[in-house]
């Protein structure tokens, strides 16, 4: 049987043009993209292709990524697989929603790629990305791999682990904390055993019912020397403000001592009810059980670690549960510390 992918235009680098002021702007649409990569035209597959947004990347929202979402859950009963062409600066964050939204009903494999140049430069790296990808999807299709994915030069990762590493290194992502979820070569695609996959005997679903929301009211803090605490505790009491993300110095170490002590600021933030979410500004870091004092003073003032996850995840994952009802530190901190879609270990 043909196999059926649908590929959606959501924006980016990869279909971008100069504007008149010399600028790059959003400009092809996914159709013109497609062109442009003949050996998508020579696949034994159904292609269709979907104009969705043509967006830059910094300018997307939780509303973007509801709107991608909806529509993959619109069309799901209709194709075997899909490739999202997306911008590089924001690609984790919305491949990582996709990933969360879809959760464990996901039974098909989603691929996210982009591009550091234009399609219609020389020297871009967009053919062989989008070329890839399809590749990546159908050995998943034929693999039962399903998995949100980001398949970038010659890496395919799992979307929740990764993040982006450089601004213009056309090897540009990265999954620090988890191995590529496939080795690609120019003759073959191998699935690594811990790439999650269909058992033989699972019936595909013919809908898919996503969780779609998320909140916008989080704030995340950097901690360094010399935080004024006053700042941090103005924010936690903001009425705008429901939880609070503090990316430590290490393994869930904050300031503790003397007037810089984050401590208080925590214990009162979660008696009023807010998650405090300890992560590690570390790439490839854990933010755990310590034998610091200072991690454990954070641990028992309430706030709940993040483990290894990736900022990335952090952030997109807490505003999904929040989005989906939980609000009090206890129940934030349990859905934390499960692993929804493999995001932590």
């Amino acid at each position: 049987m043909t196999k059926r992918i649908a590929l959606i235009g959501f924006g980016g680098t990869i279909a971008m043009v100069p504007n008149e002021k010399g600028f790059l702007a959003p400009a092809k649409t996914a159709e013109e993209l497609v062109a442009q990569a003949p050996l998508l035209k020579e696949i034994d597959a159904q292609l269709d292709v979907i104009q969705l947004q043509n967006k830059d990347s910094t300018n997307l929202n939780p509303d973007d990524w509801q709107l991608l979402i909806n529509k993959i859950a619109e069309i799901y009963a209709n194709y075997d697989g899909f490739i999202i062409t997306h911008g590089t600066d924001t690609m984790a964050h919305t491949a990582t929603a996709v990933a969360f939204a879809f959760s464990r009903q996901l039974a098909k494999p989603v691929v996210f790629t982009g591009a550091q140049a234009p399609i219609s430069e020389l020297s871009t790296d967009a053919r062989v990305n989008l070329e890839r990808s399809m590749k990546v999807v159908l050995q998943a299709i034929d693999d039962r791999i399903n998995e949100v994915m980001i398949v970038f030069s010659d890496k395919i990762l799992r979307a929740v682990r990764a993040i982006k590493k450089s601004e213009s290194s056309f090897d540009a992502f990265e999954s620090p904390a988890f191995p590529n979820l496939a080795v690609i070569t120019a003759t073959e695609i191998s699935f690594i055993s811990a790439a999650t996959r269909l058992s033989n005997a699972q019936l595909l679903p013919t809908k898919i019912s996503p969780q779609s929301e998320f909140a916008t009211n989080i704030m995340t803090i950097d901690t360094k020397p010399g935080l004024d605490p006053e700042l941090v505790r103005e924010v936690a009491n903001s009425p705008h403000c429901a939880a609070i993300i503090l990316r430590s110095y290490g393994a869930g170490i904050v300031p503790s001592e003397g007037p810089y002590s984050l401590i208080p600021v925590i214990e009162e933030t979660v008696s009023a009810g807010k998650p405090v979410i300890v992560a590690t500004k570390f790439v490839g870091g854990k933010a755990a059980k310590t034998m610091y004092e200072t991690g454990q003073a954070a641990i028992n003032a309430g706030a709940c670690l993040a483990g290894d996850m990736t900022d990335v995840a952090t952030d997109v994952k807490l505003a999904w549960l929040m989005g989906q009802g939980l609000h009090t530190p206890q129940d934030v901190q349990a859905a934390m510390q499960e692993s929804f879609v493999g995001e932590i270990s």
